[in-house]
């Protein structure tokens, strides 16, 4: 069962160690910060010296105007030296936590049912991973700094502003908290709630965007237009009429926010008028000149405050989908039991995808004896690639047992159960890379005269001879590529060459056609010999030959026999195979066809 992750505790439980790093950046952020606000202090004290002696000049201290000038430079310098550091460590943090928790995810996917990726593209895999994994990388490396920053600048600014003018420093507060705190209120209220449902409308709208470009030809042929595409349309309106809303709502914390800190100069210019006018010091006019000066770039680091505790959300929300894929329980292989056999039994099985659905496979009872066929027809969602997928162990049952050779499946270790089992999917795919390695895959140490033997017994003789490179022709170069029916062919010479002693059919020859049907069943013929086979059929007459024929119906056994006794019986297979040979017999009458 899933558990969700909502907050960053995964990410900070993966960067480890280097939550150190992360500190001691976190530390020269905030001594950057000080130190750029302490440049000020000697800017100030030269500025106070200047204007006091505006009548005099020959009054100036010019040891000090030097130690400021110096000084100053100093803190520009160390500033800049420490933000430097400040990133440098945060990157190195962030690049390490990436690699990190793409390794995590990539090691667990390794260990999820092979059921888990009927469900879940390698596509989409690939986008959750690789779009999620970048924001948690943005923000220890960029945002965790400068939001030290931000939040440290203003508190240092207090203290310097206050340090010189307690009455002004209170008169410039009092704004910026009353607008700080309506900004907070405002997005406090909307902000983690718009990122979920944001997220979650764009999401929406990008899949009925690729589903719309897919359905253009199908809509251009019978005349429809976009608005015809309903879940396009809504998806869009949905996404649009929400981003709208939310950005009316942030307009509204940004005037209230702005308001008040433009009010700072009607609170601020009478306290200093005040001041001058009991004190006609050269200082009051300083303070004056400086507090209107720093106080936007506090208010500006106040804002990024709020800007980055947004990004905050979203990448918690990134990280919670992580967390999801993380919270995919992995298929468990602990025992060390070897099968002597290759039979297969299932004892009163059950299996349903998740709790809110019914049971894909409920209560089965059923022998694949070792060294023979069964066949597994009936209609689709009836059950029978479940069935085969829980012989491979793809997922656990629910209930009940599954074992091979008399041992139970979970007791098998891993590396057993894969050399034990070949699978032939209804839709193969090849990898990128060589024939000879895609033929390979199972038995990397197969030599050229095993490849090329399992080739020919899979009837792949007429691919060898177009190759330019023979079976090192790299699949997808030079425009080598294969027909649906091919790639079937070579398949099948890959579980040759594993000549593994269970063989699992998902309807081998469903897309192919006549000519590559018929090569394919003459592969087949070598491929199965002798073997324990589990074969998923929709062309009634490919079972005709089977051992044993099970018609499978809502996750139950409806009958069961060879070809002939269930003929005999005149129930289901029997209306089956008639159907079937009803559909292959049909033709275009002699109507006129336009």
């Amino acid at each position: 069962m899933k558990k969700k992750k909502t907050d960053l505790g995964l990410l900070f439980k993966t960067m480890g160690a280097y939550k150190i790093t992360l500190v001691i950046s976190v530390i020269f952020a905030a001594l950057s910060a000080v130190v750029n606000i302490y440049a000020y202090t000697y800017i100030y004290k030269a500025a106070d010296e200047i204007v006091s002696h505006l009548t005099d000049m020959s009054g100036l201290d010019n040891e000090l105007l030097k130690n400021c000038g110096k000084n100053v430079m100093f803190c520009i310098c160390g500033a800049f030296g420490l933000h430097g550091f400040a990133l440098l460590f945060s990157h190195i943090t962030a690049f390490n936590t990436a690699a990190k928790l793409n390794i995590k995810l990539i090691k667990h996917i390794g260990t999820l049912p092979a059921g888990f990726f009927d469900t879940n593209t390698s596509g989409g895999l690939r986008k959750l991973i690789e779009k999620n994994t970048d924001l948690p990388e943005t923000l220890i490396a960029h945002q965790i700094p400068y939001t030290t920053q931000s939040v440290v600048l203003p508190i240092a600014f207090a203290v310097f502003m206050f340090r010189y003018s307690v009455a002004m420093s209170l008169a410039s507060i009092v704004p910026v908290i009353i607008g700080f705190i309506l900004l907070m209120s405002i997005m406090a209220g909307a902000g983690g709630d718009f990122v979920k449902k944001y997220q979650q409308a764009n999401a929406d709208i990008s899949n009925a965007a690729v589903e719309y470009v897919r359905g253009i030809p199908v809509m251009k042929t019978f005349g429809q237009t976009a608005d015809s595409f309903k879940r396009y349309k809504d998806a869009t309106v949905t996404f649009t009429d929400y981003v709208t809303k939310f950005a009316m709502s942030m307009m509204t914390a940004d005037s209230s926010y702005n308001t008040a800190i433009n009010s700072i100069f009607f609170t601020l210019l009478p306290t200093a008028v005040l001041l001058f006018d009991k004190n006609r010091s050269g200082s009051v006019i300083v303070s004056f000149v400086f507090f209107v000066s720093l106080i936007p770039m506090a208010v500006t680091m106040l804002k990024r405050i709020m800007s980055n505790s947004s990004e905050t959300i979203i990448v918690s929300e990134a990280m919670e989908r992580l967390g999801e894929l993380l919270a995919e329980e992995p298929m468990i292989y602990s025992g060390s039991a070897v099968p002597k056999t290759s039979d297969i039994c299932f004892e009163n099985v059950f299996f349903r995808y998740n709790e809110n659905t019914p049971n894909a496979v409920d209560g089965i009872s059923l022998k694949f004896p070792e060294g023979k066929v069964t066949a597994l027809v009936g209609m689709s969602g009836g059950g029978k690639s479940t069935i085969a997928s829980l012989a491979a162990r793809m997922y656990d049952c629910t209930e009940g047992s599954i074992t091979i050779g008399g041992v139970s499946i979970k007791d098998i270790p891993k590396a057993v159960l894969n050399d034990m089992i070949s699978v032939v999917f209804q839709e193969s795919t090849l990898l990128k890379t060589t024939l000879a390695e895609n033929i390979s895959l199972y038995r990397p140490d197969a030599s050229k005269e095993d490849i090329l033997a399992a080739l020919e017994a899979a009837q792949c003789g007429d691919i060898l001879k177009r190759l330019p490179d023979g079976i090192q022709t790299v699949y997808g170069s030079q425009g080598t590529y294969f027909s649906g029916g091919e790639i079937q062919r070579l398949a099948i010479a890959r579980a040759i060459l594993k000549d593994a002693p269970i063989v699992i059919l998902d309807e081998a020859t469903a897309f192919a056609d006549s000519e590559n049907e018929y090569l394919i069943r003459k592969a087949l013929k070598k491929l199965l010999k002798g073997k324990t086979v589990i074969m998923i059929a929709h062309r009634m007459s490919t079972v005709t030959d089977a051992d044993n024929i099970c018609v499978i119906e809502k996750g139950r056994i409806a009958e069961q026999g060879t070809h002939d006794e269930l003929m005999s019986l005149g129930g289901r297979y029997a209306q089956m195979v008639n159907e079937y040979n009803s559909a292959v017999s049909w033709k275009i009458g002699g109507e006129e066809v336009c």
